[in-house]
């Protein structure tokens, strides 16, 4: 088996080396299906291949963090039907990426073709130790990808159809019905539960990183059931949080097959090697990452794309599409653990924060660039004449699309990238890491009414960073900031504001920015701008799901449109 690296939709050979030559020779689609399921390494090709529906917010040019309050998108890409709360079932693209410009459809492609792989999986032949586990591993990873995707919808859509088998073009879609939310989650928690009994903790060697483990199944299992807990997937109860709690706590307490835990947190000093934790593809919390290769091909690392400071020298040059906005850099606390007061910017209010501030967060001032190129990022305007813009501003004779909010983003970006070179960016994207895990773990404790516990391991990823400890007054509050701040632009907030069903009270803040202006003599004043950048539109309730697409209602009329008409 191979490291997975993520390419192009056609299956062509070579893209996986596997124990057999057979894959270097000729396309995929040369090969009939009965030797497509009569050789371990071609069915492995074929699995291989489902990986691509495995999306990462890093590849996609609409990403869900854009949804939210923390990042103002400048160029919209199909985000509007999300922000201004267009979404209708003729209007149902939330973003020009795969998997969000027709998620429904995307999903259940992904899904068929797991339905074709399970259904035919147990004709390959396998004999031997070796090929026995090669082949249960291919069965394990299986049903881990197929309740992911399910995942996906049931985040999205809430009630789906549960689709088991491969559909042809002749069968009959006429009983196909909407499966309530509860029967959706219990569908992904089975999968979950199969793949785990076939999945191993680790694979023998790094070449297979990026596969699914024991632990992803544990992972997609503990979100799920987290979600599922929470207001907007149904009634919530003292069981069903009870059961989050105990899946959440099975995936931190994962041994492998030495003792020793799956997974740990790695401590940190500083801000330079919390940004490093997030390039590292071996960083011992990682559960499930995405790969991508250096020539670009298939899914492509946009990160420095959209990311990156718009203006001149190697690690600069970006569009500067993602901008973090005032509202998410306010929640970074103090390095003393105080909160952040707005309306304090007569001195530079970016010193003596949280140190994940700086790796996450390009500010004026934040060095940046590779080797020679490294300078100062340049947010600033003039205040007198005679005084340049800053190289990455908007203003002037500087960039068309500089930032508007006068932040960039820096997390997912690797300092020692260079942008002049032919290779492309390839900083991993981690799906399920083991922060996130302890997170869910402490809300479940809260539900639950045991805030000592939650305390304790929400302290747990504050102490890595060399925050103070938080304690059990407002531990809600408390929680939901540090969830954001650990876990900021990594796609999770948008679904985290809408299961608490607090959505309606985000938008309806306007998003906002910082205007800094420069002196004659160097100095710096900081000023709140006055003029929203951003206004958000909700509808509740129905903008809590995503629309069944109009031609999908139209084929299979049967399917229930709720909320949408």
């Amino acid at each position: 088996m191979k490291k997975i690296y993520i390419y192009a939709a056609t299956l062509m050979a070579g893209l996986f080396t596997s124990c057999t030559d057979i894959l270097d020779q000729d396309p995929l689609n040369t090969y009939t299906d009965a030797a497509v399921w009569g050789d371990l390494a071609l069915s492995e090709t074929f699995l291989n291949e489902q990986y691509n529906s495995v999306e990462a917010e890093t590849q996609k040019g609409s990403r869900f963090a854009s949804y939210t309050d923390e990042v103002y998108q400048m160029w919209k890409y199909g985000t509007e039907s999300i922000q201004q709360g267009l979404l209708s079932p003729d209007q149902s693209s939330i973003g020009w990426d795969g998997s969000t410009w027709n998620p429904w459809d995307f999903y259940y492609k992904a899904i068929r073709n797991i339905n074709i792989f399970t259904e035919n999986i147990k004709r390959v032949p396998a004999s031997g130790e070796t090929n026995i586990a090669w082949k249960n591993a291919q069965i394990g990873q299986a049903f881990f990808l197929r309740g992911y995707f399910y995942s996906q919808l049931y985040s999205l859509f809430g009630d789906v159809p549960l689709i088991t088998k491969s559909y042809g073009l002749n069968d009959d879609y006429s009983k196909v019905t909407r499966a309530p939310k509860d029967e959706v989650a219990e569908y992904i928690v089975s999968q979950c539960d199969s793949a785990a009994l076939y999945l191993p903790v680790k694979y023998s060697d790094d070449s297979d990183l990026g596969r699914a483990t024991k632990g992803a199944a544990l992972a997609l299992k503990a979100r799920t059931l987290l979600y599922a807990a929470s207001p907007l997937f149904g009634t919530p109860s003292q069981t069903k949080w009870k059961r989050a709690s105990d899946a959440n706590k099975a995936v931190i307490d994962l041994k492998d097959e030495s003792g020793a835990p799956a997974y740990y947190l790695q401590n940190v000093s500083n801000s330079e090697e919390y940004a490093n934790l997030f390039i590292n593809s071996k960083n011992p919390e990682v559960i499930f990452e995405k790969l991508y290769n250096s020539q670009g091909q298939g899914a492509y690392n946009n990160s420095y794309l959209f990311q990156a400071p718009c203006g001149t020298g190697s690690g600069f040059n970006g569009w500067g599409n993602f901008q973090a906005t005032q509202e998410i850099v306010d929640q970074f606390e103090m390095a003393d653990g105080t909160p952040y007061k707005r309306g304090s910017e007569k001195e530079n209010p970016y010193i003596n924060r949280d140190l994940r501030f700086d790796a996450t967060i390009f500010t004026d001032g934040s060095t940046w660039g590779y080797g020679a190129d490294a300078r100062e990022v340049e947010c600033f305007f003039g205040a007198e004449d005679g005084v340049p813009n800053g190289k990455d501003s908007r203003r002037g004779d500087s960039w068309w699309n500089g930032t508007q909010t006068g932040y960039y983003i820096r997390k997912f970006l690797d300092r020692k990238y260079d942008t002049y070179g032919t290779d492309a960016p390839t900083a991993p994207y981690f799906m399920f890491r083991l922060a996130e895990f302890y997170l869910n773990y402490a809300e479940c404790q809260i539900e639950l009414g045991q805030t000592p516990e939650a305390v304790e391991y929400i302290n747990k990823i504050r102490r890595r960073v060399n925050m103070p400890d938080v304690t059990a007054d407002n531990i809600v509050e408390k929680y939901r900031n540090e969830r954001q701040i650990e876990l900021v632009f990594e796609g999770q907030r948008w679904f985290d504001i809408r299961r608490w069903m607090i959505i309606e009270d985000v938008y309806s803040k306007p998003v906002t920015g910082m205007i800094i202006w420069k002196h004659q003599d160097g100095s710096k004043t900081y000023e709140l701008n006055s003029e929203p950048i951003e206004y958000k539109t909700f509808h509740a309730p129905k903008n809590y799901w995503l629309p069944i697409p109009r031609y999908e209602l139209r084929r299979a009329p049967q399917l229930d449109p709720s909320p949408y008409e």
